[in-house]
């Protein structure tokens, strides 16, 4: 793996880090992390108030010419809402919880802005 790839991965963890922390602090219970099957994955899987969160991370420089919301390919939301039934098809208990399938964007200044019910 290149410096660049390097740096790239270590990024990501560090916003990942920061979102459950941040999560965390708004009152989020923390369930998994890097919740992973083979057709798809999910950064982080949370419940507050009867809601089950199904959060991708981003860590977003400034620089980039994209908007954050753009990331939710048709193959992205599939392969998150197959990881997401998957855990639910495990974890019965949470099979009365409202879903949100949400943004977690980390700002360069570590601020969370957070998308809720994308898809």
């Amino acid at each position: 793996m290149g410096s660049a790839s390097k740096r790239k991965v270590l990024k990501g963890k560090e916003g990942e880090n920061i979102a459950a922390e941040l999560l965390h602090e708004q009152g989020h219970r923390i369930l998994e992390r890097n919740f992973r099957i083979r057709k798809g994955e999910i950064d982080i899987i949370s419940e507050k108030e009867n809601v089950l969160y199904f959060t991708e991370v981003k860590y977003w420089a400034r620089t980039s010419p994209l908007h954050p919301l753009e990331i939710f390919t048709q193959v992205k939301i599939r392969r998150m809402k197959t990881a997401a039934q998957y855990y639910l098809s495990r974890n019965v208990s949470f099979r009365d919880h409202f879903v949100s399938f949400s943004l977690a964007l980390i700002t360069e200044k570590r601020e969370l802005k957070y998308y809720l019910n994308l898809f």
